[in-house]
């Protein structure tokens, strides 16, 4: 399992491209087709951009496996020390 939290996707990208990874290697493990790098990043980029016109400045995702499927999973935090657990 592996959480990333962002608030400006376009400034974090050693951490999207680890997200990325973390989605690509889940993926490949569950033998599931991989995913275009530039698409995963507008998918991120929309969920910031969606958090924020609700009053949540920080995303947390999620990649973990679940019932033999990749579960990639986004929260709207309220404002933490932000950084990357995992």
């Amino acid at each position: 399992m592996n959480v990333a939290t962002f608030t400006d996707p376009a400034r974090e990208i050693a951490k999207l491209r680890d997200l990325y990874r973390s989605v690509g290697e889940a993926r490949a493990e569950m033998g599931e087709a991989p995913i275009a790098f530039d698409g995963f990043v507008q998918l991120v980029r929309d969920q910031v951009l969606t958090a924020r016109k609700r009053g949540l400045p920080e995303v947390a995702f999620r990649v973990a496996l679940k019932d033999g499927k990749v579960a990639f999973t986004a929260r709207g935090l309220k404002g933490t020390s932000g950084g990357e657990k995992g």
